[in-house]
Order: structure tokens, then C-alpha cells, then sequence
């Protein structure tokens, strides 16, 4: 699986994004705070096609959320996390690709993480000429990358901190 590749936006995306939260609501219940963010997250931006999913839990239930986060199938990965974002990952049947990959972050409502990814989202839902800037360079890193996580990241990273300056002033 190529995981460097840049793919129109789909209009299914809200719709498996709404079906996992469900699931994912019968494991964490009603207290949890679910969004969808990322690429998936903002009509007419293509990208990986990854469902990104935003939690936010009290500080102090990171660690019980995880739990249950595992029980829902999801794995969790130290290496890709912060103190503060913890990230998960699983693949789950697709109808269109066979398979489809879903990242959660989990954090708290007052981290740097959820504000910066929910105010992420919104800037670019607003803002039309911003979201053709980011999906000019997120084609363009997914050509480049060769597979290579580094390149691929650092070339989205100035339009991307750019981005999020705006949308948190």
C-alpha cells in the first residue's frame, strides 16, 4: 500500500467518519468529544483518504480512554505520540479501497493539539484559497516523498504552520 498518495476528495467521508463515532460512542459513551479533523474532514480537499478522529476526555482519563480505545480494535502507538496526544490506528473494512485506515488522536479539550486541529479544520472549511494552497502542496509532497515520511512531512510543514497561525490569531 502506497501511504504517500494524494486522492480526490470523497463525499463518503463524513458518512464513515459518523459511522465510527457511533461505534466508538458505545465504548466511551456520551462524555467523550468526538470531531472529525484532517484531510477527510474538509469537503473538497483530497489527501490519503485516512479518517482522522479528534477525542477529547479529561486529562486524567487519557489512559482509561486508551483502554477502551483498544477494546474498540484500536492499536495504540507510543512512538507517534506526544504527552499530550495520544495516537491510535486501525483498519477497517471499505468498500471502495478494501480496507481503510483510521487514525485517532486522542488529548484533552485544553491541549495545544485540540485547538490547533479543530481550528485547523474550520480555517480551511472558510477558506477556499487556503485550502487550494494545501492541496497544491499536499499533492506535490505526495509526489516527491518516494515513500519517505521525513520529506513528505517536512514539505506540507511551512504551509501547514502557516495555516494554523491563521486560524489561531
Amino acid at each position: 500500500m502506497d501511504k504517500y498518495v494524494f486522492r480526490p476528495y470523497d463525499p463518503i467521508f463524513p458518512e464513515l467518519f459518523d459511522q465510527e463515532k457511533a461505534r466508538l460512542e458505545t465504548f466511551l459513551g456520551k462524555d467523550a468529544n468526538i470531531e472529525h479533523v484532517g484531510s477527510t474532514a474538509v469537503p473538497g480537499l483530497g489527501g490519503k483518504g485516512f479518517i482522522d478522529i479528534a477525542i477529547a476526555v479529561d486529562q486524567n482519563k487519557l489512559a482509561d480512554t486508551s483502554s477502551k480505545l483498544a477494546k474498540a480494535g484500536y492499536e495504540y502507538r507510543p512512538d507517534a505520540s506526544t504527552k499530550d496526544r495520544w495516537f491510535h490506528r486501525m483498519e477497517l473494512p471499505d468498500q471502495k479501497q478494501g480496507f481503510r485506515r483510521y487514525h485517532i488522536h486522542l488529548t484533552y479539550p485544553t491541549s495545544k493539539d485540540w485547538r490547533e486541529m479543530v481550528a485547523f479544520r474550520d480555517y480551511l472549511r472558510s477558506h477556499p484559497d487556503e485550502l487550494a494552497k494545501y492541496a497544491e502542496i499536499k499533492k506535490h509532497a505526495a509526489e516527491i516523498s518516494n515513500e519517505e515520511r521525513e520529506v513528505y512531512i517536512k514539505t506540507k510543514e511551512p504551509v501547514i504552520l502557516d495555516i494554523i497561525k491563521k486560524a489561531t490569531e
